[in-house]
């Protein structure tokens, strides 16, 4: 039951193709390799920032800082059109460590404005010192070889990838209730938002892929 529950999440956002999907003791994680990168580097960002950032009155990266960040999301188009386009060979590994880099840089520009002090005068960039991209990359590198070692179980792992995809669209949801001064009632529709949205996406694969079969 667990298994079909976090497959029909996966379904929501990606084709599923088995080839193209980590396996651990034979079997395919619920998501391909490239989007597991990206919900790893989401989370690796994520995570850093709630723990270091939560209290700090930050704003979005200043310009030179986001031209930098936008060279990260660079290698995974390169991958995905020339794979795509037959122009080269992809494989598991490489579509993994482009899917990291693309997610790493995505919280940088999204957590900020989730905060309420982001308008604050004295407002300082997300990215001030080194560490607050280094110690990202280093966990994500560090979660990125426990997935593609298999470490520690499938179960273990896929729920993981699963639960971030439901935190990160709960927290693209929660715009639409920016007005709603109550925060347990904000969040709670901000869940309800993500889980409905990506509960929609699953179904209409499903319906479009029962045509093609």
């Amino acid at each position: 039951m667990l298994q079909e529950i976090l497959h029909f999440f996966g379904r929501a956002i990606c084709h599923q193709l088995d080839e193209r999907s980590l396996h651990i003791s034979g079997e395919a994680l619920s998501v391909c390799a490239r989007d597991t990168g990206i919900y790893i580097g989401i989370f690796s960002t994520l995570i850093y920032l709630f723990l270091f950032k939560r209290k700090a009155s930050i704003t979005i990266p200043s310009k030179k800082t986001s031209f930098l960040l936008l060279l990260f999301l660079v290698p995974l188009l390169i991958d995905g059109f020339g794979s795509y386009m037959n122009l080269f060979e992809s494989n598991n590994l490489r579509r993994l460590v482009t899917g990291t880099s693309f997610g790493l840089a995505l919280p940088y520009f999204l957590y900020p404005l989730l905060s309420s002090k982001s308008l604050e005068p004295m407002s300082e960039p997300i990215i001030k010192l080194s560490r607050d991209v280094y110690l990202p990359i280093l966990l994500s590198s560090l979660l990125g070889g426990l997935f593609y070692w298999g470490q520690p179980s499938q179960l273990v792992l896929d729920s993981f990838i699963i639960i971030m995809i439901l935190v990160w669209f709960s927290l693209c949801a929660s715009f639409l209730f920016s007005f709603i001064r109550l925060t347990p009632i904000k969040w709670g529709l901000s869940i309800a938002g993500g889980i409905a949205f990506l509960s929609s996406l699953s179904l209409l694969h499903a319906w479009v892929l029962s045509f093609t079969i």
